[in-house]
């Protein structure tokens, strides 16, 4: 920490006055006793308790330092007014003097009824008091109580215990774990991020812990490197299994779906991470030490949860193999095996129809719209609007903020029901406001000026003594005399001077107390007193106490403001250029982010500084330090969400431009979407949104849910930090991130993504949203992408549940068959018998009396599965175990040399070559030579259209003589005469027998298609 007027101070008390303890390190406790109203201390029965409470001190508390002061106030202040009174006269201050001197500092009130004494604890530092010592003083204290009196303790020595209640941590946990199985629905998959992020704490924790052996740190320190771990590593491990989650959607195999997670989001992951560090490290431009040992820990923190969450777990995930999200892995595997069908179809061999229509029912419908998707929607349609109202919401909330008041910790700022609170009350009531805010200046008269004005009164009234020691002796009167003249000191006095006489310290008492204006005016108009009394006296003055460290702290924290917040947003803006691309996007975080801490300031105003519905019970001015820290972690954690939510926009603006490239289309309008009435910034923002906006919404209530569970600390500092962070996460995810940056960029448009091109040329390029990855990985340049490409039969064999699964279904299925064939076999001499009968009519008509025949011989059932085309016709039914494929066989004159295709041939005269149509032939007049003009549309792999003469429209599906289903796999059969569209519903336009036996004749003609 650089040298402050403060600091100077209490330097040159440490040097001038040997055996000085440096008041930070000093363990002094105050202990103030009140008599009930209308009566005195000095009551024998008062005395008796009072003495009584010194005496158990002196006896119990072990670590007991300096106990000049330590005895009954009454007799302290009769022994303190003579000794004063002495010392002052002795150096030649007049009596009158020297007795409002000892006046001012009495110990005992104008009425009696209050007193105080003092004493110190023999310790390094105030934190090293033990328990048992505090202890000793509360039993002191409650022996006065039990005789009547009021009896508190205060002071460094004696202050709140910094103590860390693990309630908060638990409820962080409990709040994380809740909201995870809420976006997860899976125990195993929510325990993981929690997992992570208590690796990453405890690691954290320890590092801090052993920084002790280098530096000395606040007692808080830990607690708030817990507090913003603990947020972080959650939040950075949900990120990355729900990329993870995302891409076993996409039917990749769990080892390339970790890689590609841990790629992708994984990458955002670190660079969220060092805007935080960075953010965290900074502190140290504030130039105050502890300051800065608390960054530097919570930064710890921070880098370890980073590495843990691209470390360890993925490990994690890759040893829970199929453990974790097994219902997505299922839903990847039906949308590869679908997509190998699209693929099969198209090079004109047959696939998996379960997974087709799982495919086709999905992307035709497509997803469930999100509440993300429905949100940024929303804001599309009127940006302008939304910007509005989060401008005025957000600047409505800031104003309070103006009301702004910053102090340091003290007893008069702590809980109304401690006991330190409660004794600075008591000597402020008995003894003045001052007098729990002296100033002590110290003054070094060394180089004195002898012949200066303004001391020559001095000096002449000190004849006897020689002209330099006279000289600086008048110095210290002459600061008194000029101290005392200020209207909001009540009493400036000479206190003591050094062994060899050359400094002085001057206590100083003002009017009000250490956190009113009155008194932060005070000590910058005693500042300006001090500069004129150097210039005219030569000497060397610094002026320290409570207020006057507050104030030399707020500003040092002024100064250290602007260069902190240049660097901090500068780095951060410049990464986010070379991250994204575009001006634009930095400018539009930097302006939400200074929105979003403005209003965190604001609210955090009202209700801890204002008393805003007294939720909090004791409003104060806020700890000078916490502005600029909760600046450093809230800029850090919007940049977190502003990384993750806008890398989805722009991986989403990327790949459209990809797919821009791969059509070269001409009639592609430059700048729009393909397919889409959106232009690509509108498109990426709302496509990004979309699949950002959930996972972004679950880290942000996290980190609130975490950060508000430390509200019920014991700490002040602690509870408002807690409760500043988590408004500011609130303002910043919601309002800023979720509505303010998609409104600016669709307002924006073009200009969102763009940079000039000595720009890019300049910056280099840090590929977070893994766009590079993605293009190897569908390459096939990394990964086993190209296994997945075969189909179902591949992507299946990575998961060794569904290839278990898969295998008793088709060991049942052929149990199945089997006893159906033995049914059938019992009836098989009627079957043959219908069978002759129908080929001798064949000619005339076609009859369905055949399949009512097997039907019944197989049990009366007519169908088998839940197939639509399987019909019973020979006995030679035979299936090669694939439950996807019926086979129907007639005589020798069955063909077959696909095992899904389903073909009835009648005669010789049949020729299919394509093995997913099924069609029926007469004679020589059916001709087909490929997919030909009976393939309606190559769009429908799996229509089936009879076609009657010029009846038959082929280039329409829906023409009169066809029937038009919602289910791609149900053929259609269309015959003028003979059928009605409506009767074709579904599976009813197979059932052609209903029970019983039943005839459809179709006339023959030559030179037509059935």
């Amino acid at each position: 920490m650089r040298e402050v007027p403060s600091s100077h101070a209490t330097k040159l008390m440490l040097e001038k006055f040997p055996g000085t303890k440096h008041p930070i390190d000093t363990a002094g406790v105050n202990v103030v006793f009140e008599a009930p109203e209308g009566q005195r201390l000095d009551q024998p029965e008062y005395m008796a308790a009072m003495d009584q409470t010194v005496e158990a001190i002196k006896n119990n508390v072990k670590d007991l330092g300096n106990t000049e002061r330590l005895m009954n106030p009454i007799a302290l202040n009769d022994n303190l007014h003579k000794k004063i009174i002495t010392q002052l006269t002795s150096k030649g201050i007049p009596e009158s003097t020297a007795k409002e001197d000892a006046d001012n500092l009495r110990m005992v009130s104008q009425d009696g009824r209050y007193g105080t004494m003092y004493f110190e604890y023999d310790v390094p530092i105030p934190a090293d008091v033990t328990k048992e010592d505090r202890q000793a003083v509360v039993d002191a204290l409650q022996i006065s109580r039990d005789a009547g009196l009021k009896a508190e303790a205060g002071g460094p020595g004696f202050g709140e215990p910094v103590a860390v209640e693990p309630f908060s941590e638990v409820a962080g946990i409990v709040v994380g774990l809740l909201i995870l199985l809420w976006v997860f629905r899976s125990w195993v998959a929510s325990f993981f991020p929690l997992v992570t992020a208590v690796v990453g704490v405890s690691i954290g924790t320890l590092l801090t812990l052993g920084g002790t052996a280098f530096a000395q740190l606040n007692t808080i320190t830990p607690t708030l490197g817990m507090m913003i771990g603990l947020a972080v590593g959650i939040d950075y491990a949900l990120f990355i299994m729900s990329r993870f989650r995302d891409e076993l959607k996409e039917g990749r195999s769990r080892e390339d779906a970790i890689g590609l997670a841990t790629g992708t989001a994984g990458s955002a992951v670190v660079f969220a991470g060092l805007t935080v560090i960075i953010a965290l490290v900074a502190l140290r431009l504030a130039g105050i030490p502890f300051l800065a040992y608390m960054g530097y820990a919570a930064a710890a923190t921070v880098g370890v949860s980073v590495l843990v969450a691209i470390s360890f777990l993925p490990a994690m995930l890759g040893w829970a193999r199929n453990k974790v999200f097994k219902r997505e892995v299922e839903w990847g595997h039906r949308i590869q095996d679908a997509r190998a069908h699209q693929r099969q179809i198209r090079g004109g061999i047959d696939g998996n129809r379960d997974s087709v229509r799982f495919w086709k029912s999905n992307s035709q419908h497509g997803p469930k719209e999100s509440l993300g998707t429905k949100w940024v929607k929303l804001i599309h349609k009127a940006p302008g609007l939304a910007i509005i109202v989060v401008f005025l919401l957000l600047g409505a909330l800031t104003l309070p903020a103006m009301k702004l008041e910053l102090a340091l910790p003290s007893d008069k700022t702590g809980n109304v029901d401690t006991t330190q609170r409660k004794a600075a009350e008591m000597l402020e009531e008995g003894f003045g406001a001052g007098r729990n805010s002296p100033f002590l200046a110290v003054v070094n008269a060394d180089n004195v000026n002898e012949n200066s004005p303004a001391l020559e009164m001095f000096v002449r009234s000190q004849a006897d003594v020689p002209r330099h020691e006279a000289a600086m002796r008048a110095s210290f009167l002459y600061t008194v005399q000029q101290m005392s003249a200020n209207i909001e000191v009540k009493h400036a006095q000479l206190l003591a001077m050094s062994p060899d006489g050359t400094t002085a310290q001057i206590v100083i008492t003002p009017i009000g107390g250490p956190t009113e204006k009155r008194t932060v005016d005070l000590i910058k108009g005693l500042r300006e007193q001090q500069r004129e009394i150097q210039a005219e006296t030569g000497v060397d003055m610094g002026i320290t106490g409570f207020t006057a460290i507050q104030q030399d702290v707020t500003d040092q924290l002024s100064e250290a403001m602007p260069i902190y917040l240049g660097l901090v947003v500068g780095l951060a803006l410049l990464l986010l250029m070379m991250v994204f691309r575009s001006l634009m996007v930095p400018l539009i975080a930097a302006t939400g982010f200074l929105l979003s801490v403005g209003a965190a300031f604001g609210v955090t105003v009202l209700v801890w500084q204002e008393g805003l519905w007294n939720i909090w019970p004791s409003p104060g001015p806020l700890i000078s330090f916490m502005p600029i820290f909760l600046i450093g972690v809230t800029f850090g954690l919007a940049m977190d969400y502003q990384v993750f939510i806008v890398s989805r926009m722009r991986e989403r603006f990327a790949s459209q431009k990809r797919k821009i490239k791969k059509m070269n289309d001409p009639n592609q309008e430059p700048f729009m979407a393909p397919n889409s009435s959106y232009t690509l910034t509108e498109d990426s923002v709302i496509g990004g949104f979309g699949m950002g906006a959930s996972v972004v919404t679950a880290a942000a209530l996290i980190m609130i849910g975490v950060f508000i569970s430390f509200v019920f600390q014991p700490l002040p500092f602690i509870r408002i930090f807690g409760f500043a962070l988590g408004a500011g996460v609130l303002f910043d995810a919601f309002l800023i991130r979720m509505t303010l940056v998609p409104a600016l960029m669709m307002i924006a448009g073009r200009s969102t993504w763009y940079m000039p091109r000595w720009l890019d040329k300049v910056l280099p390029t840090v590929d977070v949203e893994g766009e590079a990855l993605e293009k190897a990985y569908e390459a096939g340049e990394i990964g086993d992408v190209a296994k997945h490409r075969e189909g179902s039969q591949v992507s299946e064999m990575h998961d060794e549940t569904a290839v278990r699964g898969k295998r008793r279904r088709r060991r049942k299925k052929r149990g199945l068959l089997k006893s159906r064939r033995r049914a059938r076999q019992r009836s098989s001499e009627e079957v043959r018998e219908d069978v002759a009968d129908t080929n001798d009519a064949t000619s005339a008509g076609t009859t369905a009396r055949l399949a009512s025949a097997a039907g019944a011989g197989a049990g009366g059932s007519t169908l088998t599965s839940g197939n639509p085309y399987e019909q019973r016709v020979f006995d030679t039914w035979s299936d090669a175990d694939d439950d996807r494929g019926y086979r129907h066989v007639g005589h020798d004159d069955f063909a077959d040399d696909g095992d899904r295709g389903h073909r009835h041939v009648e005669h010789a005269d049949f020729a299919g070559v394509d093995n997913r149509g099924y069609r029926p032939a007469e004679h020589n007049d059916f001709e087909d030579s490929g997919h030909g003009e009976i393939q309606r549309d190559s769009d429908s792999a799996y229509g089936f259209e009879h076609r009657h003469g010029s009846e038959f429209d082929g280039e329409h599906a829906n023409s009169r003589t066809t029937a038009d289903y919602d289910d791609d796999y149900v053929p259609r059969h269309a015959k003028a005469e003979d059928y009605d569209d409506s009767d074709f519903e579904g599976e009813a336009a197979f059932d052609f027998y209903s029970g019983q036996t039943q005839t459809f004749e179709i006339p023959r003609r030559d030179n037509h298609r059935q």
